[in-house]
């Protein structure tokens, strides 16, 4: 005989401690207290205070017996007696299932999955009746679906609830949790259970599993191919022209000979067909043209036993070109500047029809200053001294640029020292301008960035680039094609669109790139954690959807919908153990005891109010359901506080 919740020193001083207050209840001695009454004739006033010296006694011990009685079995309920020997035999065991994407693959008997769940089943069958099982779903991570229980029906609805994930199975990981978990939860270690196809993504090599491991493998092990990637990238020399890269392997033991196709939009835009080596991967190439929005499929057939990565699609953003507005008098001056970038789309206006470019996303006002003034992005080229959107401060003559803002975008990559200006306007910086190249005199080139007021941002050059020697210099295109980005940067971004597999993710950026311009969204607005060392951006996309990546002047667009694939089958060592164990016909050792204790100790109180605590002033009543259910401490308080009436 045992108990299971409490030890035996908590038991006794909790009995102790109630008893005692139970026992000081019972002798409380009668107290005097004062009695309003209609009249004192019938009453003697007394000359001192009869005072009774008695020995404080028990009077009603029979009560107090049936109390104390009643404590002890509802006490030995809450602690769980229970008849027999501790078990010392039960173990706490941990049920690893693979729910990788490759337990998605169809076999003679449905999917790897469904093998999986039938001999995780039947090793919950043979477990002894005392042993605790926790179910561990594994993949890319491992998530418990389940705590220690005595009861196995949670277990068995987490295995056949249990599903294939995207991302491919971490053997040591999911191995190693398990470990952690025996260690800090179990009451007795016992086994690690690894339910299924054992097809792994971390490097075996090294390794030395657990010695309670036990492995419940499925058999089948059926053929793939699949794709493993699908990238698009915008051609740099025409914007309309899509480079499209599809990268297939054969995950199999035989050569397999497939057909990859393209479809955009659901027309064909490509086809080739691929001859595999088992192990093999090849890259197919291919080029689409288009500015129109949609979808780019990549298909492979025939089909297989894994269908989840026979298909790729990404979606392709529309190509809008950035509209400029050029109101010059001399339009020839500045049209080599905008007809060399296929992203623009220019309109050249005389200043007299300035109002037309309200449409326009940048405005160029060249020696001009309508009124009232444009709504896009303002590029000011010699101003007007009277209608300056900066205060002239003055006028220099044979001015030298000597520095830039190389931190600023409009400044990136410009280190020219010694560029001449036979004139130039020099401006007073306001509060917010920031200047971007300067002279001895002071600042030829300000930026202004958008205010509440007015929300478009605003360049001014305090010369004309095309009317001064720097016309020859490779810093004017390099300039006016920093204006157009700093002014309209999502138009000028390089995009690259790829369809991967969830899991890690390692995206190739510039070494010097300012992390403050990166971020990392997902599908719903979320901002994704990432790192960047050493030219590699990597980040952690655990669930399907598209990810965007925005860093520096380049952003990516991730379509998270292939399944990651595990290449490598672990070969278990020997001495691992496998199959389910035989039925144990062995039976529990102990038995519980609570539940008659429970209602022992309600019955005895039942009993004591029915003896002592339904009769109150001679008259019966019927007990209500709380009372049979409290002690009757405060009722006999109450009848032992009542005077003794003196004779009149």
């Amino acid at each position: 005989m045992f108990l299971v919740n409490l030890s035996l020193g908590e038991f006794l001083a909790l009995f102790g401690a109630v008893s005692g207050a139970m026992v000081a209840l019972y002798l409380l001695d009668r107290s005097r207290r004062r009695q309003v009454v209609a009249t004192l004739r019938f009453w003697t006033a007394a000359e001192h205070p009869v005072e009774s010296r008695r020995r404080r006694r028990i009077r009603q011990w029979p009560s107090l017996l049936l109390q104390i009685l009643a404590l002890v079995c509802l006490l030995l309920a809450v602690a769980q007696l229970r008849w027999g020997s501790p078990d010392t035999s039960s173990r706490d065991h941990v049920l690893v299932l693979d729910t990788s994407s490759w337990m998605a693959a169809r076999v003679a008997q449905g999917t790897l999955l469904d093998q999986a769940r039938t001999g995780a089943l039947a090793w919950l069958r043979s477990l002894p009746s005392g042993d605790r099982v926790l179910v561990l779903y594994a993949d890319a991570l491992a998530t418990p679906a389940t705590a220690f229980a005595d009861d196995r029906k949670a277990a068995r609805e987490a295995v056949i609830r249990a599903h294939a994930g995207p991302s491919a199975l971490r053997l040591r990981d999911a191995v190693e949790a398990a470990q952690r978990i025996l260690k800090l939860h179990a009451r007795r270690p016992g086994e690690i259970v690894l339910a299924g196809a054992s097809r792994i993504s971390d490097d075996p090599e090294g390794w030395a599993p657990p010695a309670n491991l036990r492995l419940l493998a499925v058999r089948g092990d059926p053929d793939n191919v699949g794709l493993r990637r699908l990238a698009l990238r915008r051609s740099p020399v025409e914007p309309d022209l899509w480079q499209i890269f599809v990268s297939v392997r054969n995950y199999g033991s035989q050569p397999r000979t497939i057909d990859l196709g393209l479809q955009f939009g659901g027309a064909p835009a490509g086809a080739r067909r691929l001859r595999l080596a088992p192990g093999a991967e090849q890259e197919g190439a291919f080029e689409y043209r288009t500015r129109a929005a949609g979808w780019m499929e990549a298909r492979i057939r025939p089909g297989d036993a894994f269908t989840a990565d026979d298909r790729a699609v990404v979606e392709v953003p529309e190509r809008k070109p950035v509209t400029v507005a050029v109101c010059s008098a001399e339009p020839e001056l500045l049209r080599p500047l905008l007809a060399a970038n296929p992203l623009i789309e220019a309109t050249f206006l005389p200043p007299a029809r300035c109002a037309e470019a309200g449409a326009a996303a940048i405005v160029i006002l060249d020696r001009v200053a309508p009124q009232p003034l444009p709504q896009g992005h303002l590029v000011w080229i010699e101003p007007p001294s009277d209608r300056s959107p900066a205060r002239v401060r003055a006028r220099a003559a044979d001015a030298r640029i000597e520095r830039w803002r190389t931190g600023h975008a409009l400044g990136a990559g410009l280190r020219a020292q010694d560029l001449r200006l036979e004139s130039a306007m020099v401006f007073e910086a306001a509060a917010g301008d920031v200047a971007i190249a300067e002279t001895a005199q002071g600042a030829v080139i300000l930026a202004r960035p958008a205010t509440s007021s007015r929300p478009a941002r605003q360049v001014i050059f305090g010369f004309h680039p095309m009317r001064t020697a720097l016309r020859y210099e490779l810093t004017t295109p390099l300039l006016f094609a920093n204006v157009m980005r700093w002014a309209m940067a999502e138009s000028f971004r390089r995009y690259e669109l790829q369809a991967a597999g969830v899991g890690a993710i390692t995206v190739p950026v510039e070494p010097d790139l300012d992390t403050a311009s990166v971020r990392v969204q997902a599908e719903d607005g979320r901002e994704l954690p990432f790192t960047v060392q050493e030219g590699q951006l990597r980040f952690y996309a655990g669930a399907p959807g598209r990810v965007q990546v925005t860093a520096g002047d380049r952003a990516y667009a991730y379509s998270l919908t292939l399944p990651e694939v595990a290449g490598t089958r672990w070969e278990p060592p020997d001495g691992i153990r496998k199959g389910a164990r035989a039925a144990s016909t062995g039976v529990a050792s102990a038995s519980d005891l609570w539940q008659a204790l429970a209602v022992l100790g309600g019955l005895l109180l039942l009993i004591e109010w029915f003896l002592f605590g339904r009769a109150r002033d001679g008259v019966r009543r019927v007990p209500a359901l709380p009372r049979l259910l409290r002690l009757d401490l405060r009722g006999r308080f109450r009848r032992m506080q009542r005077p003794v009436r003196r004779a009149s």
